[in-house]
């Protein structure tokens, strides 16, 4: 069972953007277990800040897994001008630390961002997300269009909210098995309430919700925090 969440970005995710994602990360996971210590016990999941990470001896030999902006060279198309989350998400579940370790993966990127495999993409090529992810396993997002947010809170407050949803999604969020108030995309389960686990199709629905959002307080609504607490529950229990 996967033991500690692993964070990445790449080169050109700004200082600022990096700090965002793992904040919004660690708030979560701590935000869940002050609402329920009890169930628990610890604080749950590691959280491993990995960064831009290079290995020098395979970057110098330009071997595979040299380093974070590996996976991006290896998933981007240069026609489409975005990089092929399919393709860049199977390079992670495929890589040797993952293998070794089994962990969770987020990643963060400057580069826009497809979910459509490379032919589907070619034929549509206006298509883009904003993150898609391999539910229980790994999430890659974009922060390219975001960027094109006026004002530095909101761009911040839909970054934060971007990072939220797709943690969700990677700790299995919500429950595969639900079967009421969801929508299915994919392979990602979305809930339809007021949450932070629906799906954000464009910047500006991102927006609004982060907005809606942000005046909840905890973002998740009921059904999606039982969820998680179940998830983390189980893994903790897995563990010991």
């Amino acid at each position: 069972m996967p033991k500690f969440i692993s964070v990445t970005w790449s080169e050109g995710v700004t200082s600022q953007e990096s700090d965002i994602l793992v904040q919004t990360i660690s708030q979560m996971l701590k935000g869940l277990f002050l609402r329920y210590p009890s169930a628990l016990w610890d604080p749950p999941l590691q959280v491993r800040v990995f960064g831009n990470w290079v290995i020098p001896a395979l970057a110098a030999a330009r071997k595979p897994y040299w380093g974070a902006q590996w996976y991006v060279e290896a998933s981007y198309n240069r026609e489409l001008g975005r990089v092929i989350a399919p393709t860049f998400l199977e390079l992670v579940r495929r890589e040797p630390w993952q293998q070794a370790e089994p962990h969770l993966d987020i990643i963060l990127l400057d580069q826009d961002l497809t979910d459509f495999p490379t032919p589907l993409a070619r034929l549509r090529p206006e298509h883009y997300t904003l993150g898609t992810s391999l539910p229980g396993s790994m999430a890659v997002m974009s922060v390219y269009r975001l960027r094109q947010i006026q004002g530095e809170k909101m761009r911040e407050l839909a970054l934060a909210r971007l990072v939220r949803h797709h943690l969700g999604h990677i700790l299995g969020v919500p429950l595969f098995t639900r079967k009421d108030e969801i929508s299915r995309l994919g392979l990602e389960t979305h809930c339809t309430n007021r949450c932070t686990m629906r799906h954000a199709h464009t910047v500006e629905e991102l927006v609004e919700y982060a907005r809606e959002e942000t005046e909840m307080g905890w973002p998740f609504c009921e059904h999606c925090t039982r969820d998680l607490v179940s998830i983390l529950v189980r893994l903790s229990h897995s563990w010991s």
